[in-house]
């Protein structure tokens, strides 16, 4: 595996800091939501561009109900955020733009898990 892929520890750390404000911000109920509850919508994590403009943060809604709408209303709304991070006191030149997305890894991992459990793989494990 080439490091080029891996993000720099400057990444990381600021993926973790942006993700502890938009976290904040949908605990605090800043953006107005009279249709969709987004307060029980958990920041998974952020992905961050190498030079730190764009932040893609993924979410997965409490109990994988209405992914579709709370994402296009997070992306709708996305400048609240925004205004919340540039208010943060960052040490940074800009403010990233970000967009959201549904985090599907637990989807996944529930798929490859079923999987696992198949008869015929087991046997086929059980064999090697």
């Amino acid at each position: 595996m080439n490091s080029y892929n891996l993000p720099s520890q400057r990444q990381m750390r600021f993926g973790e800091v942006i993700r502890s404000i938009i976290s904040e911000t949908l605990l605090r109920d800043i953006v107005p939501s009279e249709e969709t509850d987004i307060s029980t919508t958990t920041v998974s994590f952020v992905k961050m561009s190498k030079d730190l403009k764009i932040a893609s943060i993924y979410v997965v809604p409490l109990g994988g109900e209405n992914k579709s709408k709370i994402i296009d209303y997070l992306n709708e709304n996305k400048f609240f955020f925004q205004k919340a991070i540039s208010t943060a006191k960052l040490k940074i030149k800009f403010t990233p733009k970000i967009n959201f997305f549904i985090d599907d890894s637990f989807e996944e991992a529930k798929k490859i898990e079923k999987l696992l459990l198949n008869k015929k793989v087991i046997r086929d494990l059980i064999n090697e």
